[in-house]
């Protein structure tokens, strides 16, 4: 039976995501503050036999670079739910990294309030839990400030950094997502009832290991905590292993479903 066509509003917050004709899993991808869909785009071809990658794009970054980028968590969920749910008829799982793993958790919380399916899992890498998060709000720092915060995180390019004109572009973006990352807890903060496996970078010098094992009190299922060589940006240096690990992951949680 052929795929059917995608719509046009799903290419636009899925670009790369290549529909199966029956997936046994969908993984949603959701990136760091700064990030795009695709730095997940390798795993298309490299996941377990039956899962479709559906690595999220959100606004202010590349072909989504002039629309504006969401600074408020719940008005993000707004938007982003409805494009999320239909393609949760099948099983599926969340993996998200730093932002995204702030992002990821509150679509479970946005699911259970709403009585909606229920994930099989949830990797969150590079990220605290909101309850323990002691990250300074950067994004309410002068544009200096800012600029010198984001070069401690080593995530963004020094010639981006030197370039006028592209940083004058691209700052809206950062600044918006590191306010999201930075989200409070809301008042839905109860303990989530599904497996959850945790990725931290043992040298990263903003998410200490001591911070990630906080977010086994942010499940009632298996928690699994992993540590990967690497700082903060361990999914670019070393992304074979954590590729590894999220294959593992995945076939875990897949076992039951037939």
């Amino acid at each position: 039976m052929a795929t059917p066509p995608t719509p046009p509003v799903l290419d636009r917050w899925f670009p790369s995501r290549k529909p199966l004709p029956e997936p046994r899993l969908r993984l949603f991808c959701l990136p760091f503050a700064g990030g795009s869909a695709a730095i997940y785009t390798p795993w298309a071809n490299a996941l377990p036999t039956g899962v479709e990658l559906c690595a999220v794009q959100l606004p202010g970054r590349e072909r989504r670079l002039m629309e504006p980028a969401y600074k408020s968590l719940p008005a993000l969920l707004d938007v982003l739910m409805p494009v999320l749910t239909p393609l949760m008829d099948r099983p599926f799982a969340l993996f998200g990294y730093s932002m995204g793993a702030r992002i990821s958790l509150e679509v479970c919380r946005r699911l259970r309030s709403q009585g909606g399916p229920r994930p099989l899992g949830f990797i969150a890498a590079a990220a605290p839990p909101p309850s323990h998060n002691e990250r300074e709000p950067i994004h309410e720092l002068d544009d200096p400030g800012f600029i010198a915060k984001l070069r401690e995180y080593d995530g963004t390019p020094e010639e981006v950094l030197q370039h006028k004109e592209l940083l004058e572009l691209i700052l809206p973006t950062l600044r918006a997502d590191f306010a999201l990352a930075w989200s409070e807890n809301g008042a839905d903060a109860s303990p989530l009832d599904i497996p959850l496996s945790v990725y931290g970078g043992k040298a990263d010098k903003h998410v200490g290991m001591d911070l990630m094992e906080h977010w086994r009190a942010e499940s009632t299922a298996e928690v699994r905590i992993r540590q990967f060589e690497g700082g903060h940006f361990f999914i670019r240096t070393h992304g074979p292993p954590v590729l590894a690990a999220v294959r593992e992951d995945l076939t875990r949680w897949m076992a039951p479903v037939r």
